[in-house]
């Protein structure tokens, strides 16, 4: 029995979300469909990277996983099926899956084709038309040969960098978790390395004590934490940093 993950922007009133698992069973009526997510934020692609980078790595070897944030449907851009942690991932070749390459080298990139004996591109809804049938061709044992062709590559996401010089270290808000967290792109490993134990972490015009947990100080109050992808985070205890405080994806974090 194939185990099939799903993750789009799509959300649950509209139907897409079924009609894909239709097409699915349709085709394998023994696979398990397990919903990662689908309140991505609309055609965010960097926050479908960041989820399945999260997620992927905890199911069993052999799971086929569907990200569907597709902005660019009907374009140019190529439909993909890369093997990689002795799993499968299916989605549009747009950046989605580069952070989880990045853990983990891919063994093998394929660019779908668009048009086979299982499927037809669709200028609208591909999620449906070819993520969904692919997936179940894989289920049944159909070669990825059978389906597309070896590419070398695939789209990165500009993710920037932590910059550092002797005395600071400065990151930026990448996104925003459900609870209004601000989630930076300084790691841990960079704050390990600063040459002091004892530093200030600003952004904006508000400081942030590091803490070990969400209520080591008061509610309403500011904190930073580790988070669990090893990231510094930005939190108010009990409420949202991103309503709160008015931050914005690309603002400073600072520590100095």
């Amino acid at each position: 029995m194939a185990l099939i993950t799903l993750s789009t922007d799509f959300g649950t009133k509209d139907g897409y979300v079924g009609a894909m698992k239709g097409r699915i069973l349709s085709m394998h009526s023994e696979a398990q469909l397990v919903d990662i997510t689908h309140e991505i934020t609309p055609q965010n692609t960097a926050e479908a990277a960041w989820c399945i980078r999260r997620s992927a790595p905890q199911f069993p070897d052999g799971t086929i996983h569907v990200v569907v944030v597709d902005p660019g449907v009907g374009s140019e851009r190529k439909p993909l099926l890369v093997y990689a942690n002795n799993q499968w991932l299916i989605g549009p070749d747009n950046g989605i899956f580069s952070l989880l390459l990045k853990r983990f080298n891919p063994v093998a990139i394929y660019h779908l084709d668009s048009k086979t004996e299982w499927w037809d591109a669709h200028q609208s809804f591909d999620g449906l038309a070819l993520f969904a049938p692919a997936a179940a061709c894989l289920a049944n044992g159909t070669r990825p040969m059978e389906m597309g062709h070896p590419a070398t590559n695939i789209k990165e996401l500009d993710i920037p960098n932590p910059t550092f010089d002797e005395c600071h270290a400065t990151g930026e808000i990448l996104h925003f978790d459900q609870f209004g967290n601000a989630i930076s792109n300084i790691r841990q490993k960079d704050i390990l390395e600063l040459p002091n134990e004892t530093f200030t972490i600003e952004c904006g015009t508000h400081q942030f004590p590091l803490v070990n947990h969400y209520s080591a100080v008061r509610e309403g109050e500011r904190l930073a934490i580790l988070n669990s992808d090893g990231l510094l985070e930005l939190s108010v205890c009990g409420g949202s940093a991103e309503d709160s405080l008015h931050l914005n994806r690309g603002v400073q974090v600072v520590l100095s």
